[in-house]
């Protein structure tokens, strides 16, 4: 009887079970392992030096306050906003809304600078920017 002419009802549980084995025994084959490189790591770095020339907007929160709607139409030119923040408190330099850094306005020339005094670690850094 040849394997092409074979039903559903020739085939039994041995013969099944039989021609999986001799599959899986014609399927293996040794296993090569190439050389170890540098890994993901060093890629994530690689691809991250490609990004590190490109400019990106930052912002420097002096403080918050929150308004109602209505508040926020009544707004004139000399109106006032109180803000969350004292005014000796460090304010905060942000990428993407990510806070990478405090410190304290000066005035640089005829603008306003923010002078640096506390940097959020590297890795802390690295992983808000994701």
């Amino acid at each position: 009887m040849s394997e092409q002419n074979l039903s559903d009802a020739d085939w039994n549980a041995a013969d099944v079970a039989k021609a999986g084995a001799d599959l899986a025994a014609a399927a293996v084959q040794p296993v090569a392992f190439g050389q170890l490189g540098p890994g993901a790591k060093a890629e994530s770095a690689r691809n991250l030096d490609l990004l590190l020339d490109v400019e990106i907007p930052i912002s420097v929160e002096v403080g918050r306050a929150q308004m109602s709607l209505d508040e926020v139409l009544r707004l004139v030119p000399g109106s006032v906003i109180s803000l969350d923040k004292k005014a000796e408190e460090p304010v905060d330099l942000r990428v993407n809304g990510k806070l990478v850094a405090r410190g304290e306005v000066v005035l640089v020339d005829d603008s306003y600078g923010l002078r640096i005094t506390q940097v959020v670690d590297a890795a802390g850094r690295l992983e808000s920017l994701r």
